[in-house]
């Protein structure tokens, strides 16, 4: 099998050229070929691309760089297919198809509302065929498997079902900024040290400024947020186990991806790529009860921008020992904004559970 140094080779490559085309170090280079350090996604991309082959062909690659067997990681959407329990009950194949649609579905969703513009065909392409989209941009593909390693993160925590950390927090945020060059003063992995804000967008068609809460409340405000956090999580738990279609039950999941969603938003604790964040996390306290989560699609993005205006401009800027979350109609109105695009999902799981019985 190839080896990393065996594929730049074949291509007529000295390390310094590798270098100019990848945007790497020839000391990172140097590194990956004689396997003393591990790649993380943007920079098997990065190789991909340079040397004209496919992701998995570079993982393959590093992994016999490193002296590892083929099967040395199980992959992701495999363990995600393996511990869904709303999975339960269907074959191998159903299980494996649906967990990659989902996967594939909210990586696209969270990341096109940032801005990403490759399809959820496409998304599911290039995280299963480890092949680039022609025609769309390094940092597009970039973002889809930083949300991806994201996404696996936040399920082994969620399989864990142990209180998360700031350092888990650092360690998410770095997989969703993949490829972002480093910034003194927006840090990839740390708090923001500048003041933020944003334009809102309100649901009289105006638009007013809103400040996030200031980078030295950040800290005090991120330890109240993960109290908050476990304690939806022990609400969800503490529960007898019922059917995934049991209502009380999923009354309570919106509630806490609800409050969740909205108190890291509320915070804005780095300096980008919170709403990425929040989605994600938000969906812990609710995979961890059993549901599938809960994905805002593109098509209601401006819906959901405008809902957000409305209660980010009703809660103002947050301070620290304030309550995270402004209770009321706009909250509420956000609240059932997210139950309608749940069931989205629910539909699906349902269908291949169909699909299952007519089997």
């Amino acid at each position: 099998m190839a080896t990393l140094r065996d594929l730049r080779k074949r291509n007529g490559l000295t390390q310094a050229e590798l270098s100019s085309r990848t945007g790497l170090r020839q000391a990172t280079i140097s590194a990956l070929e004689n396997g003393r350090t591990k790649a993380h996604s943007g920079t098997l991309l990065a190789l991909a691309i340079a040397l004209d082959t496919g992701e998995k062909e570079i993982r393959l690659a590093l992994r016999e760089s490193r002296g590892e067997s083929d099967d040395s990681q199980l992959d992701a959407i495999e363990q995600m297919a393996r511990d869904w329990p709303f999975l339960d009950g269907l074959d191998a194949d159903l299980r494996s198809g649906l967990a990659s649609s989902l996967v594939a579905e909210w990586t696209h969703s969270s990341t096109a509302l940032e801005g990403n513009t490759i399809s959820v065909g496409d998304t599911l392409f290039v995280l299963t065929e480890g092949l680039t989209v022609s025609g769309k941009s390094l940092r597009e593909h970039q973002e889809l498997h930083g949300h991806a390693q994201a996404l696996g993160a936040t399920m082994a925590w969620t399989r864990a079902r142990k209180p998360i950390q700031i350092e888990q927090l650092h360690q998410l945020h770095r997989a969703v900024q993949t490829g972002v060059a480093i910034d003194s003063l927006a840090p990839v992995g740390g708090w923001k040290v500048e003041p933020n804000g944003t334009t809102v967008i309100t649901s009289k068609g105006t638009t007013q400024w809103h400040d996030y809460s200031r980078p030295q409340g950040v800290p005090a405000l991120v330890e109240a947020w993960l109290k908050s956090l476990a304690q939806v999580c022990r609400n969800l738990l503490v529960k007898p186990r019922r059917k995934a279609d049991d209502a009380p039950l999923q009354e309570l999941a919106i509630d806490a991806y609800t409050d969740v969603h909205l108190g890291l938003v509320g915070i804005h604790p780095y300096a980008d790529g919170n709403g990425r964040m929040a989605r994600l996390l938000a969906n812990i306290p609710v995979m961890r009860a059993g549901f599938p989560p809960i994905l805002v699609s593109l098509a209601k993005r401006r819906e959901y921008l405008v809902l957000l205006g409305d209660y980010t401009l009703a809660r103002g800027q947050l301070q620290p020992r304030e309550e995270l979350v402004l209770a009321g109609p706009k909250r509420d109105a956000l609240r059932s904004f997210f139950a309608k695009q749940w069931r989205s999902t629910l539909k699906l799981i349902a269908k291949f559970h169909r699909q299952q019985r007519r089997r």
